[in-house]
């Protein structure tokens, strides 16, 4: 793990060293960096892929070559260079971080998040698409906040006539696991893929006959071994708690791109279904407006 307070010399001689056995495309943008590396404390990813005419794929590539976890990682090691002096002895002051500055900050880090995200996709999306589509049932597991994406992304489907079922109840995730059979779909949202009763749902419910979906950032893990589609996402969650909000950012987006997956592949078959649901909408609403002016 690269040290925070890396001087200049050491970032600059990373970059040298390593420069001999990069790719083309990643040898421009260290060079790049090299040039310019008293001004990388002060711009973003897409200002410096624009500049290089690279993607930021090729400098969050180049910046894990230095071992680095990404873009933002370096840019904080440049910045902590920035403050440095010669002196050995010098202590960093602590300085107060503006709101716009911390709200940049999880900009960045979504941004980055998206495009590792990104550059993860692979040809899973559309068998999994399919099996949505086909199945009688749509069970989701997840546990703590883990299960938001997959609420949200219930919505949708229950709107295109999907039966959903989304649970976070550790005991429930095994029993209904335990009743679900060929035809359904069983989708499960976990960072690391580790979560013992959600990896156990996925498994009695493969072992069942229903087709397992996986979404995770962890590329090897317990859950992929159960999951007949794996989909990934590219979060990186460097905080002491655990806690980025990022890593449910990438989550959603996966699942909002098998969402759109499943429609644009059936989407004659789910017209009337959309519409039949706004209609159940528009006369919940109507109710409840004459509801509330009856107790008026």
């Amino acid at each position: 793990m690269p040290q925070e307070m890396d001087s200049f010399s050491i970032l600059k001689t990373k970059l040298q060293l390593i420069l001999p056995s990069l790719p083309r495309s990643e040898k421009a943008a260290a060079t790049y960096l090299i040039e310019n590396l008293h001004r990388i404390g002060s711009l973003n990813l897409n200002t410096i892929s624009a500049e290089i005419d690279a993607s930021s794929a090729t400098i969050i590539r180049l910046c894990k070559h230095m071992g680095y976890k990404g873009f933002l990682d370096f840019r904080n090691s440049v910045r902590m260079a920035e403050r440095q002096p010669d002196d050995p002895g010098f202590a960093t002051p602590v300085e107060q971080v503006s709101a716009r500055e911390l709200m940049r900050s999880v900009i960045d880090k979504n941004n980055e998040t998206m495009l590792n995200t990104l550059a993860l996709i692979s040809d899973q999306y559309e068998p999994a698409a399919y099996a949505l589509r086909k199945a009688n049932i749509i069970i989701m597991f997840g546990n703590g906040d883990a299960i938001i994406p997959c609420q949200l992304i219930s919505l949708k489907l229950m709107k295109i006539g999907k039966a959903c079922v989304v649970l976070n109840d550790q005991d429930m995730q095994v029993f209904c696991a335990s009743s679900m059979r060929f035809g359904d779909v069983a989708l499960a949202v976990s960072h690391t893929g580790r979560s013992k009763s959600v990896v156990e749902a996925m498994r009695i419910a493969r072992e069942r006959g229903a087709i397992t979906i996986g979404v995770t950032a962890a590329a090897k893990s317990p859950l992929l071994k159960h999951c007949s589609y794996a989909l990934l996402t590219g979060t990186v969650d460097d905080t002491t708690a655990g806690d980025i909000i990022s890593r449910r950012i990438a989550e959603q987006t996966v699942l909002e791109t098998l969402y759109l997956c499943t429609v644009d592949n059936n989407e004659k078959d789910i017209e009337e279904v959309k519409k039949q649901g706004a209609k159940v909408i528009e006369q919940m609403t109507k109710l409840s407006n004459e509801d509330s002016e009856v107790k008026v």
